[in-house]
Formats: structure tokens, C-alpha cells, sequence
């Protein structure tokens, strides 16, 4: 849980649409807080209206909310000045907040309903500016949005909004932070501060209760004056004060414990690295500089050029330059050759809501006392209007036993990227806002019909519905119960190991099994299959203790009886011949466990072969029969190469499933070397050759982490490129396919498929 505060700028414009009814706001990236003290924001909204609430005019409006944030602000809090005289402009150092027809002379998005345009040096905000767009009727109160003729807006939550924009808030959903909160980027119903939104501003300026660590917010930053300059140096932290400073240089005590000072009459002797620690009772945090005095002004160099850049409209781009010289500098950005705003000391511009008329040709003018130095152009192109979203997935019909986790899956393309929101017999799912939508324990109450709206800037649509049964007591559950490798013994590979789990909550008793591993019985005219292993040969482990071993099914003839009438009560295909050079092992009780199968060749030999667990149950099954829980494979696979999976869900129940291949986790994790950088899956029904879902990379889906966590070790971060997902299916088989994606290299994979809970 946690909010994400907006990106280093100067000048950056946070701006509020709306769109299908409800506000939309754009995103952007980065961190700047104010200086601790007052924020002062000049209340110029004018002329009053009549307000629903009660309200007597639209300041009061705004000083309500202005209020709300404070609760939960400590270092700097909101000071505001209602019916303000100050002047108004971008760019003056007056916080102003009114109604106008355009931001500053610069024309609101098509959908825009207000926008905050803020300036920072470093890390440090200096001037935060919020209009309202006058195209748009406006009103003021709380509860649900209302229709009206025409666009009614509501003031007071897009106000809130603002506000935690000028604080330093962005928006948590667009960067993959599904709260509730009123900073989401389509907001909704909220109106009032969540506590999603509540610890954002605690982040920020540290909360009312409780102690907080030190966290650095406002850096040092490196600085290069000429000798007999003066420098400030200041630090600004979030946590809980008291806080006590220690300043160092080259890891020298200087005596100083304020959080800013002034070295006046800067000499060489002042050179060198600059350290500050900041401590409270909770801990400390530390920030450095490089300080370089020099004898003369030295002009600016240019490092780092800006960088071109392509949108869509009504997103952000920023620009950015690198610069050594004499401090400070000023940077004037410039556009089509002509001054874009005022210079200013940072070296970033981001324009929000990109439109068409943004486009053209960006620099920068970089200048101190010594001469100035003029970046290459960067060429900014708004590329094509935003598409609408239309669904290429739309969620399926599901029967499942109670208790059972449900997985309904939606995917739908537009631009920008559509938002996701889930609805039940037509009401609202609060947090139901990814893709896929979890249902845990699903029970009676959770039965009904489920549709999914995905919606961005250009529209919305909504999903075909799929109707969740829940199937009467006594329903003959789903389960796993045929479960298969299929790969390749390589060359100096003596052997692989396919691993499984026996058992289930609740379960009891004894679980028959088959086990084989078929290689000539597939090159036979059975199958016609080529290059396929001569002799396979199994064994099976409770490890690390050895159970049964078989190199030929047919021997000793004992075998023959008990594994032929299993393969007869599952109904797969017989081994071609009772002499052929298969092998089987079948064990007619293993208790509840953990169970690997190693399949190697007699004679040293390679080939592809297919390695097969099955129950090899014949009564009756109910929820406490031990059952099938999970199958693994750990295998190299060239780049071009593959393993596959398979398993069949046994039952008249859907059964949701949890499928893996990793490759980054197990070197992250367990230090395996030579591991495949980036796996994917994809799943095929029984027979098909066209893949009807898959997964590349899993994106640190919460969702996904829940379910994964429940069952197995967790993936090494959210930013692994390890293929993950989970997904509800119908009885029936199924293969899974894992591989290197497209360009990518081949590696150590570990291939798993478990049953969910």
C-alpha cells in the first residue's frame, strides 16, 4: 500500500480529466516535497456560485480540503489565504488556485478538468499553481456522482486530488498500486481521504503518531563554486522528529547539527565529499555531495543531451540534461527555438497531457557566469488520438466445489491502456481493478454474474458475463490425476527428475500410481515419432529412499498384470509391444508425500521421451481421497528447444491451477548457474495446436503472488522475467509449453504446474 509521489520537474503539469462519467487523471513519475513550514496557497476562485453541500463559495470549498490534507502533515502543512490579492502567473513563486479558461496561456486537454503545474529545484518544490477548467459546469458535494445536463463537476474531490498533487502525490494505480485512495487516477466515488492516501502524505511529511525512520526526500546535490563563493548546503527528511544532523567531509566531524548552514568564502580547502547523517530515535539516513571549488568561472559542458521522445496524447514526457560547471546554473528550455517558460535551476522539463500543439523541437540553454552552452535538439512527436478499449479475452462460464479459488480472466486493447473494473450481478467490486479477478473460498454468496469494464480516455466496454455456479454438496470434486514431461535426453545428460506431491487438505488414506516413461512405444507405428530414447529406464523415490526401479515394463513378468490393468482403467494409450523397451512402475499404496520419478537410458542412449504420473485409483472419489497435488520438471533447454507439460483434471468441477516456469528466480533464489533469462509459457487444450492463454513475464501481479505464495516459494521480485500465471479450467487435458521467448537465449528452467486450493 503505498502512493507515489510526482516526478523532478520544472515546470511539470498534473492534469485532471474526465471521461465515461468518471474522472480520469494522468500519471507521472518521480519525488519532490516542500520545505518544511507553511505552504501557502492563494484561494482566487471567483465568481462564487451556489454550492450543494452548503458551502458558502468555492474558496471555503477549497479550504475545506486544503484542511483535510493537514491532518495528516507535520513537517509543512497547508497555510491559505482566501479571496487572495497575489498576483497571478506561472512561475512567480505564488501558489495560486483559481478557475481560468487555459493553464497560463496554455490550452487544457480535450477531457481536462484541472491541472497543477508545478516548478522545483532539485528535489525541492518551490511553486505549485492548480486551475480549474471554466469549460465545465461545477459543484460541490459528497456521496455518489451525480448526472446532470451537460458535465456536472464535482469540485471538491477533483480539489482533494489537486491538492495532493501540489503535495507531491501522483497516481498509485497507474504505477501498479491498486488501492483505494482519491489519488487513483480514476478516482470514482471516492470522495475523502483513504488511508491509502493518508500514508502517502505521511511518507511524505512524516505521520502524527507514531515514530518514522529518517528518509532522505530533498538530496544534496553536487555543487562547483568559484573560490571566495559562498554555498548553502540543506537536507530535507521525512520520519519523526526530533532528528539530530552530523555533517562530515572527506569523513571529517565539522561541527555542524543543522539541517542547512552557509560556508561562506569558499576556499579549496573546502573541497571535497560532503556528508550528511540524519538520526531520530528510529534510526538514520545519510545523503553526499561532491563539492569542487575552482579559481575561476568554468562554463558549462553538456554531458548528457535530452532525448527524443514519442506519445500519445494526454500522457507525460520529460526531458532531461546533464551539465558540469560553475553553479549555479540556470537552464532555459527552449521549443521551435523560441524560450519555453522561464529559466530556472533545474535541469528537467515534463509536459503532462501531452496534446498535439506540444509537439516540435526541444533544447535547452545551459548558463552560469562563465558562458552558457546550448543542447542538441530532441524532437518530441504526439503520435495517433487514443482507441477505445475493445476486449480480445472475455471471461468464461465456471462450476466449481465450495471453498474453491476462482480465477475469471479479461483482456482488453486500447490507448492508452485501459483500466479494469469488475462488477457482480451489476454492482461494483471494490479493488476488483486488474485483469484477472480472484475469487478465494468462493462459496453460495459468491455465485451470480460477473462482467468486466475496461475503460480509458477515448471509452469503455464491458465483457461478455460469465456466470459462477456453485456445485451441490457431494459433487465428485476436481482433481489432478494424469500428469506428463515431455522432453529431450541430451547428449552427457544421464538422467532428469520429474517431481510430484501426494496428499490435499483433509485428505486420507493410500494413493495408487502409475509410473512410466515411453520412448520406442512413440517412435513405434503407434505414433510415428522420430528420435525418440531406445531404452528408457525409471525410478521411483520417497527421497531420498528408492522405491521401485524398471528398465523394460515387460520384466519381470510379475509387473505385467497390475501395470496393464492400470493403464486399461485410465484409458491411455499401451505400450506397443509386451516386449517393447519402455518402462512402467506401478505401486498399488503410497501414502501422502513428496515423490520424484529420474528417467534415464539404459544404454547412455538420447532421445525424446515422455515421463507419466497417473492415478491409478478405481473407487469411488470424494474430497478426502489423497490426490495428485502438483507436477515439476527442472531441465536445460537450448534456445530454440522447449519442455512440455501436460496434466489431465479429472472430476465434473472446474479446477484453477497455478503454472510456472522460472529461470531468473532460480539464480536470484538458489544460485543456479546458466539459468534461462527469459522464460514463457504457453497453454494449450488437449489436442490443439494453437495456444489459447500463456504468459511472458508475470509482472509482479498481486494476485498472482497471493495464490503463488500459497503453495510454493515466491518468484525473487516482482520484476523477474519469470512466466507466471494462474488460471480456472474445465475437466479435460491440457499442455503447457515452456521456452526462451523470441531472441532470447536457452537455459535451466524449472517447469511446474500445481493445483490451487
Amino acid at each position: 500500500m503505498s502512493l507515489f509521489p510526482f516526478p523532478a520537474l520544472r515546470p511539470a503539469f498534473l492534469a485532471l480529466a474526465c471521461a465515461s462519467g468518471l474522472h480520469a487523471f494522468t500519471t507521472t513519475t518521480g519525488s519532490a516535497v516542500w520545505p518544511d513550514g507553511p505552504i501557502v496557497m492563494n484561494l482566487q476562485l471567483s465568481p462564487n456560485a451556489p454550492l450543494s453541500d452548503g458551502q458558502a463559495n468555492w474558496n471555503a470549498a477549497a479550504a475545506t480540503q486544503l484542511a483535510a490534507w493537514n491532518q495528516h502533515l507535520v513537517r509543512s502543512t497547508f497555510l491559505w489565504i482566501t479571496d487572495s490579492s497575489a498576483p497571478v502567473g506561472s512561475g512567480n513563486l505564488a501558489n495560486n488556485v483559481l478557475f481560468a479558461a487555459d493553464n497560463f496561456g496554455r490550452a487544457f486537454g480535450d477531457s481536462t478538468l484541472a491541472v497543477t503545474t508545478s516548478f522545483r529545484i532539485g528535489t525541492r518544490i518551490i511553486e505549485a499553481d492548480v486551475t480549474f477548467n471554466t469549460k465545465y459546469r461545477w459543484d460541490s458535494y459528497r456521496g455518489p456522482l451525480r448526472a446532470a445536463a451537460g458535465f456536472n463537476a464535482e469540485f471538491s474531490r477533483v480539489a482533494l486530488h489537486e491538492f495532493g498533487h501540489v503535495l507531491g502525490l501522483s497516481h498509485p494505480d497507474q504505477a501498479g498500486q491498486f488501492v483505494n485512495a482519491v489519488m487513483n487516477s480514476t478516482a470514482g466515488d471516492v470522495d475523502g481521504l483513504t488511508d491509502d492516501d493518508k500514508t502517502g502524505a505521511a511518507f511524505l511529511y512524516a505521520a502524527n503518531t507514531g515514530a518514522v525512520a529518517p528518509a532522505i526526500l530533498i538530496p544534496l546535490v553536487d555543487q562547483s563554486p568559484v573560490r571566495g563563493d559562498s554555498v548553502e548546503f540543506s537536507v530535507g527528511v521525512s520520519g519523526t522528529a526530533p532528528f539530530s544532523y552530523q555533517w562530515r567531509r572527506n569523513n571529517v566531524v565539522q561541527g555542524v547539527s543543522t539541517a542547512s548552514f552557509v560556508l561562506s568564502n569558499i576556499t579549496a580547502a573546502s573541497a571535497g565529499t560532503w556528508t550528511v547523517t540524519v538520526t531520530n530515535s528510529r534510526g538514520s539516513a545519510s545523503s553526499s555531495m561532491l563539492l569542487t571549488v575552482t579559481d575561476g568561472f568554468v562554463a558549462p559542458t553538456i554531458t548528457t543531451q535530452p532525448a527524443a521522445a514519442t506519445s500519445l496524447p494526454g500522457r507525460n514526457v520529460v526531458f532531461g540534461v546533464a551539465a558540469t560547471g560553475s553553479t549555479p546554473r540556470l537552464y532555459q528550455w527552449r521549443k521551435d527555438g523560441a524560450n519555453y517558460g522561464n529559466s530556472s535551476a533545474s535541469d528537467t522539463l515534463t509536459i503532462a497531457d501531452v496534446q498535439a500543439s506540444d509537439a516540435g523541437r526541444y533544447s535547452v540553454v545551459v548558463s552560469n557566469n562563465g558562458g552558457a552552452a546550448t543542447s542538441a535538439e530532441a524532437v518530441l512527436t504526439v503520435s495517433a488520438s487514443s482507441v477505445a478499449p475493445a476486449f480480445t479475452s472475455a471471461p468464461t462460464s465456471r462450476t466449481v466445489s465450495a471453498g474453491s479459488t476462482v480465477v475469471f480472466s479479461s483482456l482488453a486493447a486500447g490507448t492508452p491502456t485501459p483500466t479494469y473494473q469488475w462488477r457482480r450481478n451489476g454492482t461494483l467490486i471494490s479493488g476488483a481493478t486488474w485483469p484477472n479477478l480472484v475469487l478465494s473460498r468462493a462459496d453460495l454468496s459468491a455465485a451470480g454474474i460477473y462482467t468486466c469494464t475496461a475503460t480509458n480516455s477515448a471509452g469503455s466496454a464491458t465483457s461478455n458475463s460469465a456466470t459462477l455456479s456453485i456445485a451441490p454438496a457431494g459433487t465428485e470434486p476436481s482433481r489432478l490425476d494424469g500428469l506428463s514431461v515431455l522432453t529431450t535426453l541430451a547428449t552427457g545428460e544421464p538422467f532428469f527428475t520429474v517431481a510430484t506431491v501426494i496428499g490435499g487438505a483433509g485428505t486420507v488414506g493410500l494413493k495408487p500410481l502409475l509410473v512410466r516413461a515411453s520412448g520406442p512405444t512413440l517412435g513405434s507405428p503407434l505414433f510415428g515419432i522420430p528420435g525418440t530414447l531406445p531404452d528408457p529406464r525409471l525410478e521411483l523415490f520417497s527421497p531420498p529412499t528408492s522405491l521401485a526401479t524398471n528398465d523394460n515394463w515387460g520384466t519381470p513378468a510379475a509387473n505385467v498384470p497390475g501395470i496393464s490393468a492400470a493403464i486399461a482403467s485410465r484409458a491411455i494409450f499401451p505400450f506397443f509391444a509386451a516386449n517393447s523397451r519402455d518402462a512402467a512402475v506401478y505401486n498399488s499404496g503410497l501414502s501422502a508425500g513428496n515423490y520424484t520419478v529420474q528417467v534415464g537410458d539404459t544404454g547412455g542412449g538420447t532421445g525424446l521421451v515422455l515421463a507419466e504420473i497417473y492415478d491409478a485409483g478405481t473407487g469411488a472419489f470424494t474430497a478426502t481421497t489423497p490426490r495428485l497435488v502438483s507436477v515439476a520438471v527442472l531441465k536445460t533447454v537450448p534456445a530454440d528447444g522447449l519442455v512440455t507439460l501436460g496434466f489431465n483434471i479429472g472430476g465434473t468441477t472446474a479446477k484453477t491451477v497455478l503454472i510456472r516456469a522460472l529461470g531468473p528466480t532460480l539464480g536470484a533464489l538458489f544460485s543456479l548457474p546458466d539459468t534461462m533469462p527469459d522464460p514463457r509459457v504457453a497453454l494449450f487444450a488437449a489436442g490443439a495446436t494453437t495456444p489459447f492463454a500463456g504468459n511472458d513475464n508475470w509482472d509482479g501481479d498481486a494476485q498472482i503472488l497471493a495464490l503463488n505464495n500459497l503453495v510454493t516459494f515466491p518468484p525473487a521480485s516482482a520484476a523477474s522475467r519469470d512466466a507466471i500465471m494462474v488460471i480456472t479450467l474445465n475437466p479435460g487435458g491440457y499442455t503447457v509449453e515452456a521456452r526462451p521467448v523470441a531472441g532470447s537465449t536457452g537455459g535451466n528452467v524449472l517447469a511446474e504446474v500445481y493445483e490451487l486450493p
